[in-house]
C-alpha cells in the first residue's frame, strides 16, 4: 500500500488524502477547472489592469483605480485617481505609476500610498495613448498616428520628449525588448524599430498578421499577437529584422490582449471572455480552456494561478485558473 502511494506520487505527480489519490489531468483539454472568484464594479468602462506586490492597478474612463488583492477573492477598492480619460494601459515601476492616458497622454502618479495616488505629470497634446513600456527612466508610448514616442523620465513630474516616429494608422501597444521597440499597427500588422538612438528610431521590419495587430507579448524568441476577430497570432522574432509567421488559432471574439506565463497563454477575446492556450510547441498552440466574462475582456494580467481582467462594464474580474484533479481508487489489502 505504501509503496502503491509512493510510485504513483513519483510518476503522476499525486497527492494522497480520505483513501484517494489526486493526479492532475494529464490531457492538455481536460487540464482546467478554472472560475470567477470575484467580480468589482467599477464606476467607468474598464479597460487595463496590472498586478504588482499584491495590489491591482485598474484603469477606467475616469481614471486609475487601486485595489487590495492580497486575498484575490476578496478585492477591496483602497484608492483612486482622476486623469479625465481613459486609462488604456498601466506600468508599475516601484512606486510609481506610467499611464497610457488616453487623450490625457503620458500620466505619471506617485502610487506609493495606494491610499492616496498623487498625480505628477500628465503630459497631454501628443494625440491618444494606448501602449506604453518603460526601460530604466525612459518611456514608450504609442497610439495615434503620432506613433511611437519617446520621453525621459528621470524627473516623472517632468517628462521630456525625446524623439517620435510617426506611423501611417493606429499603433496600439508597444513592448520594448533589448535594442528593439516592437508595436502593433493595425494595417501592417507587427512592426520592429531600432531604439538605439533614442531620438531617432530606425525602421527595422514589418510583418503582416492574419488581421489587425492589438494588444501584445514577447516572450523569449516569440511574439503572441491578439489579433482582433481572427484570434492569436505567434510569430519568431529571435531576428527582429526577419520575424517569421509560425501559426494563427482562431477565436470568436475580439483578441486584444495576451499574457504569457511559461508555456501558457492567456487571452482576453472581447465578447468570447478569456481563453487559455497551451503555446509548448508554438506551430500547433492548443486551447485548453475557456472561460466566460460579463462582458467584454479588454486585457488580463496572470499571476501565480489568478487571472485578473479588465472586462469593459464588468468592472475587474478575478478568475481563480485551478488545475482539475482526478481520484484514483486504491484497492486495500
Amino acid at each position: 500500500m505504501m509503496i502503491e502511494r509512493w510510485m504513483l506520487s513519483m510518476v503522476l505527480g499525486v497527492s494522497v488524502a480520505n483513501g484517494f489519490v489526486y493526479a492532475e489531468e494529464t490531457e492538455p483539454e481536460q487540464r482546467r477547472d478554472s472560475r470567477i472568484i470575484a467580480s468589482v464594479e467599477m464606476p467607468g468602462y474598464t479597460k487595463s489592469v496590472e498586478v504588482v506586490g499584491g495590489y491591482a492597478y485598474v484603469g477606467d474612463r475616469t481614471g486609475l483605480h487601486i485595489l487590495d488583492v492580497s486575498d484575490p477573492s476578496n478585492p477591496i477598492k483602497i484608492g483612486h485617481l482622476k486623469t479625465g480619460k481613459c486609462v488604456n494601459e498601466i506600468r508599475i515601476v516601484g512606486g510609481t505609476a506610467y499611464m497610457a492616458g488616453g487623450f490625457s497622454g503620458l500620466v505619471i502618479a506617485d502610487v506609493r500610498n495606494p491610499a492616496y495616488p498623487k498625480l505628477l505629470s500628465m503630459t497631454d497634446q501628443i494625440g491618444e495613448v494606448t501602449g506604453i513600456d518603460i526601460v530604466g527612466t525612459t518611456v514608450y508610448t504609442s497610439g495615434s498616428l503620432k506613433g511611437l514616442l519617446t520621453f525621459d523620465v528621470s524627473d516623472p513630474a517632468l517628462p521630456v520628449l525625446l524623439g517620435q516616429r510617426r506611423m501611417q494608422i493606429s499603433a496600439p501597444y508597444v513592448q520594448v525588448v533589448g535594442t528593439t521597440a516592437f508595436v502593433s499597427d493595425r494595417r501592417v500588422g507587427l512592426v520592429a524599430f531600432d531604439i538605439r538612438e533614442t531620438r531617432h528610431a530606425r525602421d527595422v521590419s514589418k510583418t503582416r498578421t492574419a488581421d489587425e495587430a492589438f494588444g501584445f507579448e514577447i516572450q523569449g524568441n516569440y511574439a503572441y499577437i491578439g489579433d482582433q476577430d481572427t484570434g492569436m497570432t505567434i510569430m519568431d522574432v529571435s531576428n527582429p529584422r526577419w520575424p517569421e509567421y509560425l501559426s494563427t488559432i482562431e477565436l470568436p471574439g475580439f483578441a486584444s490582449s495576451v499574457d504569457v506565463v511559461g508555456t501558457t497563454a492567456y487571452v482576453a477575446s472581447g465578447v468570447a471572455g478569456v481563453y487559455v492556450i497551451d503555446v509548448t510547441d508554438p506551430n500547433t498552440p492548443m486551447i485548453l480552456d475557456h472561460i466566460d466574462t460579463p462582458d467584454r475582456a479588454f486585457e488580463i494580467c496572470v499571476v501565480g494561478r489568478y487571472g485578473y481582467v479588465a472586462d469593459g462594464h464588468g468592472g475587474l474580474q478575478v478568475i481563480d485558473f485551478r488545475k482539475k484533479r482526478r481520484s484514483i481508487t486504491i484497492p486495500s489489502n
